[in-house]
């Protein structure tokens, strides 16, 4: 088997296209294709397809076809800091021609794992995957094995990857599960915390962080937290029943997230917030959006 390659490269020096020299006298060339990624729901995570374009550089009418697999890594640069990800294979085997054909590699990704990837990704515009080709066949007379292996890297853009998110509903960061009800507020207030993951994924923490509140103040309203909170301040919170601390819960959970909304001088103008903070205040309310729910559809 060969392992010779060759990588055209772009502005930066890095491969676009894998050249792979799969025997003597033929190579394949592999390329990154216009749409490459899809992701689709899985239990626990999602499967993902990577479609790449291949081509023989020479004819040949009595060609043999090839396993092709590949180990796919992710990061933020390709050429260090790189992070295996998942293993990839074609369902068939593939038979390029001449003409530059598409082909799809699949596998799967956990939920983990696309928490992960969006953590790398840090909204930029793009996360680089590098994609290490493994070819595998036979060929001549007597038959021999032939293959060979071989690196290509391309730049996937946030769009593209946010759109799969969005395919697969994978609420990144955020793991809770929002019950369904059919009560039209709280319909909404789960419309708002979708609204505040998207805004989490661009990096605009704050605007995230008032969506959060907006849907929070569903759950007030549902569960009269503020009417009960103002009934229970007086005692000490060692004698407090359960379903007032769950409202002092509510409460302080809405007070913190009021000083994402609001610059009052001298206090709330200096917070800083981060994007930890967001996806920690998204994650409670929508835990506590979910316990209303249950509690309702109990």
């Amino acid at each position: 088997m060969h392992t010779v390659w060759l990588a055209s490269t772009d502005t930066n020096g890095w491969p676009m296209t894998l050249n792979l020299a799969v025997t003597s006298t033929e190579s394949l060339v592999f390329e990154p294709a216009r749409q490459a990624l899809r992701l689709f729901p899985a239990i626990g995570g999602a499967q993902i397809e990577l479609s790449l374009t291949v081509r023989r550089t020479a004819e040949r009418k009595d060609a043999s076809p090839y396993q092709i697999s590949a180990a796919m890594l992710v990061g933020q640069n390709p050429s260090r800091d790189r992070h295996l990800l998942t293993q990839l294979a074609v369902g068939h085997m593939v038979n390029p021609a001449q003409v530059a054909t598409e082909f799809r590699l699949t596998g799967f990704i956990s939920v983990e794992q696309l928490r992960v990837v969006e953590e790398l990704r840090l909204g930029a515009d793009s996360i680089w995957v590098v994609l290490q080709v493994n070819v595998v066949g036979t060929d001549g007379e007597p038959t021999t094995l032939v293959g060979g292996n071989g690196e290509l890297s391309f730049a996937l853009s946030a769009g593209e990857w946010l759109q799969g998110l969005e395919r697969v509903d994978a609420a990144t960061y955020i793991e809770i599960l929002v019950p369904l009800s059919s009560s039209a507020e709280h319909a909404n207030a789960a419309r708002r915390l979708r609204n505040a993951r998207a805004l989490i994924q661009d990096d605009r923490v704050e605007e995230a962080l008032a969506e959060t509140r907006k849907a929070l103040e569903f759950v007030r309203k549902a569960g009269g937290t503020l009417q009960i909170v103002q009934q229970a301040r007086s005692k000490s919170p060692r004698d407090r029943d359960l379903p007032e601390r769950w409202a002092f819960l509510v409460e302080d959970t809405f007070s913190l997230l009021s000083g994402a909304a609001h610059d009052d001088q001298g206090t709330t103008e200096h917070f800083m917030w981060t994007r930890a903070d967001a996806v920690a205040l998204v994650g409670s309310t929508a835990g506590l959006l979910g316990r209303l729910a249950a509690q309702a559809n109990s």
